[in-house]
């Protein structure tokens, strides 16, 4: 049995342990809160990322979709990550400010709003996707991006905050 073999058994033998069948973990994944895990067969949570998950919100991984190493995701109403679409290392999504804010009319603005991440969408090292958000399948999202509105589907976006700068038509 060969190295790579071997350490994919291992991967899914923590998401065996963890309630999740034919979901692979890497080492050092943390998932904490009191909410669901939708996570479908064939995903994968890698090294040391962490996720939290509130009370009353879900978080839904697709078939074929990835967490990437490192990367921060915190999910208080809801978020929904497509088939085959990765979030790199060392990225973040937050459907939360974690804070209430007021503004100067003294009203309580929403902190939080559910994530939408479409099919085969590529989420690059560093980027940050924020609350209510919705990204269109094949979007690619470039690295240490701010993701704040809407990224339509097959574009690609890149800046803080993230602006259109071309079309996809594929990424691998």
């Amino acid at each position: 049995m060969n190295l790579r073999r071997i350490r994919l058994a291992i991967e899914y033998g923590r998401g065996m342990l963890r309630g999740h069948r034919r979901v692979r973990f890497g080492p050092g994944v943390k998932l904490s809160g009191p909410g669901n895990y939708d996570l479908r067969p064939g995903t994968c949570i890698r090294k040391d990322a962490r996720v939290w998950v509130g009370p009353n919100a879900t978080l839904t991984m697709e078939k074929g979709s990835a967490i990437g190493a490192r990367a921060v995701v915190n999910v208080e109403s809801g978020l929904t990550i497509g088939a085959r679409s990765q979030v790199s290392w060392d990225s973040q999504v937050l459907d939360t400010d974690f804070h209430s804010v007021t503004d100067a009319e003294g009203v309580v603005r929403q902190h939080t709003s559910a994530i939408e991440i479409g099919e085969h969408v590529l989420i690059g090292t560093g980027a940050m996707v924020l609350k209510g958000v919705r990204i269109g399948d094949g979007a690619v999202v470039a690295a240490g991006s701010v993701v704040t509105k809407d990224v339509a589907a097959g574009v690609v976006v890149a800046g803080n905050p993230a602006r259109p700068i071309g079309k996809a038509s594929n990424w691998v």
